[in-house]
């Protein structure tokens, strides 16, 4: 347990310190995403939330990236358990990564991405309602495609946290641009 927390709180500084010291320098972008995110339990269904989420990042070399993202629900689900509705929300999510990938040619830009990834969700029914913080190491593969110069287009797969008992994923699709 201490070895994950001090790793999780080093990933967090070093990328925060890496993302601010690019915008500074002036290779940095920004950008907004949508993701459908599945939350799977082993106490029940599956339950799909929609989010919508900001990026702040800067390139420190062709290959290698830092990025900042924070966002939050903007539609939630509602799954059967027991018999009873349960109201599945996120509320908002905080994480840090690296991105690392490779110029396939000048449209195409496949990468991998690690990181933490804080987040709160609440699961609700009539009368109950519990809300729960989490902090996990997040992986995930995707692919930027250039459109312009100034334009990128991003689809990517990301696995926020996972625990022995639940796990958060799920697809995203948005943008970059560079300022």
């Amino acid at each position: 347990m201490f070895k994950k927390k001090n790793l999780t709180l080093s990933m967090i500084c070093g990328a925060l310190l890496a993302v601010s010291g690019g915008v500074l320098a002036g290779d940095s972008y920004y950008g907004a995403n949508l993701a459908s995110i599945d939350h799977y339990s082993e106490l029940g269904p599956v339950a799909t939330v929609t989010a919508i989420y900001g990026r702040l990042g800067t390139s420190w070399n062709d290959n290698f990236s830092g990025e900042l993202r924070a966002g939050f629900g903007i539609a939630d689900d509602t799954v059967e358990f027991l018999g009873k509705d349960v109201d599945l929300q996120l509320n908002h999510f905080l994480g840090a990564y690296i991105k690392g990938g490779a110029h396939v040619n000048e449209v195409f830009y496949p990468y991998g991405i690690i990181g933490v990834t804080r987040g709160e969700a609440e699961a609700s029914l009539p009368g109950f309602s519990e809300t729960k913080s989490e902090t996990d190491v997040s992986f995930g593969l995707g692919a930027d495609f250039n459109v312009s110069d100034l334009l990128t287009v991003n689809l990517e797969y990301m696995n926020y946290y996972d625990n022995n008992s639940a796990e958060f994923s799920g697809f995203s699709i948005g943008f970059t641009s560079s300022f």
